[in-house]
């Protein structure tokens, strides 16, 4: 009997060393197919059909011309832009209201300062959602029917809604530790968790289906 196939595609070697030697190796009733395009995929599935479609959402926007690295003093001077703990405390005691929701408002503008900061540097390093999303859309081109999730670590909630809007058929967050090593335990650790969770998906798309 053959084994319902995964099929995971990524732009990033250490994302598929992830897989291969962290999930992979929890789920031997299920085979991976791991590529880095959807080109790539098709290729390697032949004529097989996978179960469900593991897709990585961030990857490289070959339409970005002259992507870099945002210099350190660029970073810096936009970093003192934001605001700081201070805005979020002052006055906070005489307030008039509702005060935890006004404190939450502080605090947030801060999440969203970073969060602005940070994409603005994914965008000038060519790295953004496109990679993940057109893959979505070759999916269902391609094997309509097939349910397709993402995989990712760096998406924000910006990126949640245009997920949304393709109607992916799920999100999981891949575990980030402080360094590869614990990534690695991490990711080992969410293995059993992501596996029922993808099995979940396969098995209602085809209850429904």
């Amino acid at each position: 009997m053959m084994k319902p196939i995964i099929c995971f595609i990524d732009d990033s070697k250490f994302e598929h060393g992830l897989v291969q030697n962290e999930i992979a190796l929890s789920a031997p009733e299920l085979e991976f197919v791991q590529a880095y395009t959807f080109e790539e995929a098709r290729e390697k599935l032949g004529t097989k059909s996978p179960a469900l479609f593991l897709l990585d959402l961030w990857g490289k926007d070959e339409d970005v011309r002259d992507p870099h690295i945002s210099p350190k003093e660029d970073l810096k001077m936009k970093i003192t832009n934001l605001p700081s703990l201070d805005n979020v405390y002052e006055g906070l005691d005489d307030f008039k209201g509702d005060v935890a929701n006004e404190y939450l408002k502080r605090l947030f503008t801060i999440v969203d300062g970073w969060r602005t900061l940070f994409e603005g540097v994914c965008d000038r390093i060519g790295q953004n959602r496109k990679y993940g999303l057109w893959n979505l859309r070759q999916v269902r081109e391609n094997y309509p029917g097939i349910p397709a999730v993402f995989y990712t670590r760096k998406s924000l909630i910006n990126d949640a809604v245009a997920m949304f809007k393709a109607e992916a058929d799920g999100l999981f967050i891949k575990p980030t530790g402080f360094n590869d090593a614990e990534t690695r335990r991490l990711t080992r650790e969410y293995a059993p968790q992501l596996i029922e969770e993808l099995k979940k998906i396969k098995d209602s798309k085809i209850n429904h289906s």
